[in-house]
C-alpha cells in the first residue's frame, strides 16, 4: 500500500492518484478505452456469453476473447496464471457431468459411462465460465481501480458498496505483503519451509505451529492496522463526501468501440437463436 509524506498508509487513490504498474509502456488502446464505455462494452459481450448454447459458437467467443487479450498488450502468461485456481474449479465440473447427466451413452466401461448430454453442458459451462473470467480479468488489468469504481458510481452503484469493495482490495493488498514480509524475515533467522500444502507429511506437520502463529500474528497486525488506517481517513474527511467522484462520460472513439462491442454481443445473441 502506497503511503503518504506523514507514512499514515492511506492510498494515493484517496487523493485522487494512481499511476500505471508500468508507466514506461505506452498504453494499449484497451487501456485509452474510458472506463465508463469500457464497464458498458464489456458487461455487453459478458452477457451474450453467459446466454450462449450453442457449441458451435463456443471457438468464435474464445477468438473474441483472444483478440481482446491481443490489444491490452498483457502478457499470455498472465492470464494463464490468473486462469488456472478457476480453471482447476471448471475442470472438476467438467469431468463429472459427461459421466453423470443425460441419457445418450457414447461410451461405456462397466458401470462408467459417458453421457453425450452431460458432455454438451460441461463444454458450454467451461468454455462460457472461462471467457466470463477472462473477460473480468481483461476489465480489472487495464482500468485503474479508482476510475473502475468511479465508472461504477455513474451506473448506479451505491457508494457503500463500493467503498467496500475498495477498502477490501487494498486490506488484502496489505494483509498479503505483511506475510511476506513476515516470510522474509523467517527466512533471515534461518526457518526453511520444510513441506507443503501439496506434499503433506511428517514435514509439513513440523512446520505447523509456525505457520499457526504466523497467522496469528499477521490477524493481530492486520487488525491492528486497519484501526490506524480508518482513524487516519476520518482525519481526512472520510464519511463526510463520496470517496469517489463521478466517471467523465469519455471520448467518442471510446463509446464507439462500446457501439462495437454491443453489436457483437447483439449478433452473437441472435446468432445463437437462429442455430438453436
Amino acid at each position: 500500500m502506497a503511503r503518504d509524506e506523514a507514512g499514515s498508509g492511506i492510498p494515493c487513490c484517496w487523493r485522487g492518484q494512481q499511476s500505471h504498474p508500468h508507466p514506461s509502456k505506452p498504453l494499449s488502446w484497451l487501456h485509452r478505452w474510458q472506463p465508463l464505455p469500457k464497464v458498458l462494452g464489456l458487461m455487453a459481450l459478458m452477457a451474450a456469453f453467459a446466454s450462449v448454447r450453442c457449441l458451435a459458437l463456443l471457438p468464435l467467443i474464445w477468438a473474441l476473447v483472444a483478440g481482446l487479450w491481443s490489444l491490452s498488450g498483457l502478457p499470455w502468461s498472465l492470464g494463464l496464471r490468473r486462469l488456472a485456481a478457476p480453471g482447476l474449479l471448471v475442470a472438476g465440473l467438467m469431468g463429472i457431468l459427461p459421466f453423470w447427466a443425460g441419457e445418450t451413452i457414447l461410451w461405456r466401461w462397466g458401470s462408467l459411462a459417458l453421457r453425450w448430454e452431460g458432455l454438451q453442458m460441461a463444454l458450454r459451462i467451461g468454455g462460457r465460465g472461462l471467457a466470463l473470467f477472462a473477460l473480468t480479468m481483461l476489465l480489472l488489468e487495464t482500468t485503474p481501480t479508482s476510475e473502475l469504481l468511479a465508472a461504477l458510481r455513474a451506473l448506479g452503484i451505491p457508494d457503500l458498496l463500493l467503498e467496500l469493495a475498495w477498502l477490501t482490495q487494498r486490506y488484502l493488498q496489505e494483509v498479503a505483503a505483511q506475510w511476506q514480509q513476515m516470510q522474509r524475515a523467517a527466512r533471515l533467522r534461518g526457518w526453511r519451509p520444510r513441506g507443503s500444502l501439496w506434499r503433506p507429511g511428517p514435514s509439513l506437520r513440523q512446520d505447523l505451529p509456525f505457520l499457526a502463529a504466523s497467522v496469528g500474528t499477521l490477524l493481530v497486525r492486520s487488525y491492528e492496522r486497519s484501526e490506524r488506517t480508518y482513524q487516519a481517513l476520518r482525519l481526512r474527511g472520510y464519511g463526510r463526501a463520496p470517496l469517489f467522484s463521478t466517471a467523465a462520460g469519455g471520448d467518442p472513439y471510446s463509446w464507439a468501440a462500446t457501439a462495437l462491442a454491443v453489436a457483437t454481443a447483439l449478433l452473437l445473441r441472435n446468432a445463437d437463436a437462429a442455430l438453436n
